[in-house]
C-alpha cells in the first residue's frame, strides 16, 4: 500500500492554501492538499515537511495529525495522513502545480478535488479545527 503525508496548511486569517494538479496524469486539473508520497525510513510527518519544501520552497511547521484513511483508486490502495500546518519561512512558488489558492473553510466545496479529499474537505468547510 502506497502512504501518503499530505498537509491542511492554515495561515493568520484561517484560510487554507489548496493547489491545483497539472494536467493528465491521475487526477489532473484537480485541487489537492501539498504533500505526496513517503520515502523508504521516512516519518510521515517528515514526508510532509520535505514535500512542501519540494513542491511549495517553503519551511513549514507541522501542528499535530488531522485525520488518517485509506482510499482506493482504480489503480491503487492509498494510506493518507493528514496534517495541520502552517508556513514558517519562505515564498510560496508554484513549482509542480497548476494553481495555489488561500481560501476560506466554507469556500473549499467550490473546488474539484481528488476523490481521496472529498471526505475531508466536507469536514473542513464545516467548520472541523485543530
Amino acid at each position: 500500500m502506497l502512504e501518503v503525508a499530505a498537509v491542511v496548511l492554515i495561515d493568520e486569517q484561517d484560510q487554507i492554501l489548496i493547489c491545483r494538479r497539472k494536467a493528465g496524469g491521475n487526477c489532473g486539473g484537480l485541487w489537492e492538499f501539498p504533500g505526496g508520497k513517503r520515502e523508504s525510513g521516512e516519518t510521515m510527518e517528515a514526508c510532509a515537511v520535505r514535500e512542501c519544501q519540494e513542491e511549495l520552497g517553503v519551511e513549514i511547521k507541522i501542528d499535530g495529525i488531522l485525520d488518517r484513511h485509506t482510499f482506493t483508486y482504480p489503480d491503487q490502495d492509498i494510506a493518507f495522513t493528514f496534517f495541520w500546518g502552517h508556513i514558517a519561512t519562505g515564498t510560496l512558488q508554484m513549482r509542480v502545480h497548476s494553481g495555489l489558492c488561500w481560501v476560506q473553510r466554507q469556500e473549499l466545496l467550490q473546488f474539484a478535488f481528488c476523490p481521496a479529499d472529498t471526505d475531508l474537505v466536507a469536514r473542513l468547510a464545516a467548520g472541523e479545527t485543530r
